[in-house]
């Protein structure tokens, strides 16, 4: 499925491994049984859930906001109304199961 090196994911797209820098993820989003990696230029489909990819990134800039989206707190540029603003007008919803833990780690950063 895909492998770890240093600050960066091995995932296999296509089938063909391709390099995807952590740094460049805005955020992962779920889609059933695959998950979308969101970067500011591309859109990388991968066959493995959300779950996985929380058990198994070795990062710690990652957190889980809501039951579908996983988002790099490096890269937020504003939270308005539970919704996190991020680069090239994306936004990703923060889900009330998830604020208080978010909140927290936020305040952490």
């Amino acid at each position: 499925m895909f492998g770890a090196d240093g600050n960066a994911l091995f995932l296999k797209i296509n089938n063909r491994l391709t390099r995807v820098n952590f740094d460049d993820v805005l955020y992962i989003e779920a889609m059933s049984m695959y998950s979308v990696l969101v970067t500011l230029k591309h859109k990388h489909i991968v066959y493995a859930t959300l779950k996985t990819f929380e058990e198994r990134l070795p990062f710690a800039h990652f957190v889980r906001v809501h039951r579908s989206y996983m988002v790099n707190t490096e890269l937020i540029e504003a939270v308005e109304d539970n919704q996190l603003q991020l680069p090239g007008g994306h936004e990703v919803p923060v889900a009330k199961a998830y604020q208080e833990g978010f909140f927290k780690r936020l305040r952490g950063i």
